[in-house]
């Protein structure tokens, strides 16, 4: 069939190995995000035994390159075999399915390669899984890595041992998050997010057996305040066990109806401003020493800066210092994000004249952007395969390394 010139497409597409003819067949809310996602990184892959079948074949045939639009790239093929809408998804890749029994579907969950995958008997069973992110334990909030680089990417990747993963091929998985604040006697909940699940997968990691699931994400307008939300209590405790037993199927339970209510989503590559969509969250929050950023008079500014004369990206766990560990790991996803960001808000705060560190490679071009800030590096030791990147970062004048006691 004939398939529409864009940039995007929602519906089933088929990747094949044009060496020996076995085949994937998927879908997906956006096919070309989809794409980037199954061959993203393959020239980095450390382990091929934590990869599943697919990624596998790609390192096998000697598949380096990320793809986004169909094509013949070394030995496979990236085609869309048909678009539909979201509604239909599931029914038309089980129709595929049937109709050209590819084997690399065969081979995403074992211990079961005579069956095909996805399994067909769930088509039309309703859920309502639920996963908990408990800010307090990781140090993040879901995804905002892309929503403060403002990156236009709607994919989602999640692990988990749980066996109910075999059952959420096409369905959604509503993820709750949980912050603790400074004076607040009760932890609170936001409904943050869902998934649709479009692919599952068996692997093995340095953690035992997983079940990797990828889809799509789409992210709450603005999160939903749960705790005052009738039933919620209830909920939380007793069906989500006070959200210690992992992802759950929560259907059963009245108090899904509000977690599944579709106007309260919009795909994540559709927010425009997504640093302002998180500074809107955190402007609601009362523990100001939680926040990455400040809304003051409706301009956005990060809140690492608010320190009087020095600022820390280094990680609490090796260095002892007492911070926000997620300016830490900002600095490490976008380096060129923070230093775009001090040039204009450097004026506001010209008491600033040293940054601390922990080692890593981004140091440098935040020394040569600002010579006149004493750039301090923490260390324990330094393992021999940073002995390169530490020579040129000596180079750098306004570069200190001191070794912690």
């Amino acid at each position: 069939m004939e398939i529409s010139k864009k940039s995007t497409w929602c519906g089933i597409y088929k990747i094949t190995n044009l060496v020996n003819g076995k085949s994937y067949i998927g879908q997906s809310i956006n096919i070309s995000n989809r794409w980037k996602q199954h061959t993203q990184s393959l020239d980095r892959i450390k382990n091929l035994d934590e990869e599943n079948p697919l990624r596998r074949a790609f390192c096998k045939y000697g598949l380096k390159q990320q793809v986004s639009q169909p094509g013949v790239y070394g030995n496979f093929k990236f085609e869309i075999l048909l678009e539909c809408d979201r509604e239909s998804l599931t029914e038309n890749e089980y129709a595929k399915i049937d109709e050209q029994q590819p084997e690399y579907n065969r081979m995403m969950c074992p211990p079961s390669p005579d069956r095909m995958w996805p399994r067909k008997e769930n088509t039309h069973e309703q859920h309502c899984y639920v996963q908990y992110h408990n800010f307090d334990v990781l140090g993040y909030l879901p995804g905002e890595d892309s929503f403060l680089c403002n990156i236009d990417e709607d994919i989602s990747h999640t692990v988990s041992r749980k066996r109910i993963c075999l059952k959420m091929k096409g369905q959604k998985i509503y993820l709750i998050v949980g912050i603790k604040q400074y004076g607040h006697k009760k932890k609170d909940f936001f409904l943050w997010e869902c998934t649709q699940i479009e692919e599952v997968a068996f692997t093995q990691s340095m953690h035992g057996q997983e079940y990797s699931l990828d889809g799509t994400r789409f992210v709450c307008k603005e999160p939903i305040y749960l705790n005052n939300l009738p039933g919620f209590e209830h909920f939380a405790k007793h069906t989500m066990g006070s959200f210690t037993y992992g992802i759950q199927d929560a259907i059963n339970d009245p108090f899904s109806k509000y977690l599944s209510n579709e106007e309260n989503f919009i795909q994540a590559n559709k927010i425009k401003n997504k640093l302002e969509w998180l500074a809107n969250f955190e402007n609601r929050l009362d523990d100001r020493g939680l926040c990455l950023t400040n809304l003051i008079n409706g301009k956005i500014e990060l809140n690492c800066f608010q320190y009087c004369d020095e600022i820390q990206f280094c990680n609490e766990v090796h260095t002892g210092y007492t911070f926000n560990e997620r300016f830490y790991n900002l600095f490490l996803w976008n380096p060129d994000f923070i230093i775009q960001n001090f040039l204009s808000l450097r004026p506001k705060h010209p008491e600033i004249h040293k940054v601390i560190f922990t080692l890593n490679e981004g140091i440098l071009k935040f020394a040569k952007a600002y010579p006149d800030i004493s750039c301090i590096i923490l260390y324990d030791e330094i393992h021999e395969s940073w002995n390169e990147i530490v020579e040129e970062l000596k180079k750098q004048k306004n570069i200190v390394f001191r070794q912690l006691d």
